[in-house]
């Protein structure tokens, strides 16, 4: 991406804000209607199964599971573009003891075991330097970090777990099983997409009010 200055770069960061807010919005639309769909099929108000007629409701829910997907790609890609800008304005602020480059800010979403862990710390600097904050500040603690990073963590281990027992179920035990996982994924997702619109708003603000006037009398 092209080097820019603090006050371009917070202002783009402003406009890819909306998007992902306007993603955010949607896919919590979305989320609450498969979590119908999800629980109708577990009670068996409507079914998949190939033997099963095939119902407007099923089409319905086939319909709603495909948007899911393809919405949940799009908001990942431009929520890391979000962060590799927000990491990337204080960069250009000059924030003393921040370690992370944009680049890295995104990437360790992609590192295993380490995304565990450590897109949250990334997170953790760019919030509290965000604000201001130089050197050890850039370290300290944030109640809707926590909640983010811990429902991300918890939707994401929940639906790849409830997508193995219902890809292929052996009985229909494991099946129901699946389904009830699948059903706890999209309840916390519920409380995921909040916490992230939050999050992308309250960054987004504190740079274009804080971060500006930190790196001039830093």
């Amino acid at each position: 991406m092209a080097v820019m200055g603090l006050a371009e770069g917070i202002d783009l960061l402003a406009q890819r804000a909306k998007l992902v807010k306007f993603l955010l919005i949607v896919g919590f639309s979305v989320i609450a209607a498969s979590l119908l769909g999800q629980t109708a099929e577990l009670r068996g108000v409507l079914s998949l199964d190939e033997n099963a007629p095939l119902t407007s409701a099923a089409v319905a829910y086939v319909a709603i599971g495909l948007a899911d997907i393809v919405l949940t790609l799009v908001t990942i890609v431009f929520f890391g573009v979000w962060i590799y800008r927000a990491a990337a304005n204080i960069v250009a602020a000059g924030t003393v003891g921040f370690d992370y480059t944009p680049g890295w800010a995104v990437g360790w979403f992609f590192v295993p075991i380490a995304n565990l862990f450590k897109p949250y710390a990334a997170m953790r600097q760019i919030w509290n330097a965000s604000r201001g904050g130089q050197g050890d500040e850039l370290e300290r603690a944030e109640g809707l970090l926590a909640i983010w990073w811990g429902t991300w963590v918890l939707a994401n281990i929940a639906s790849n777990i409830a997508l193995r027992l219902t890809i292929n179920p052996a009985s229909p035990g494991e099946l129901e099983t699946g389904q009830q996982v699948g059903i706890f994924a999209s309840l916390v997702s519920l409380a995921l997409y909040p916490a992230a619109y939050r999050l992308v708003d309250r960054i987004t603000t504190a740079q274009r009010e804080r971060l500006t006037a930190a790196s001039i009398f830093a």
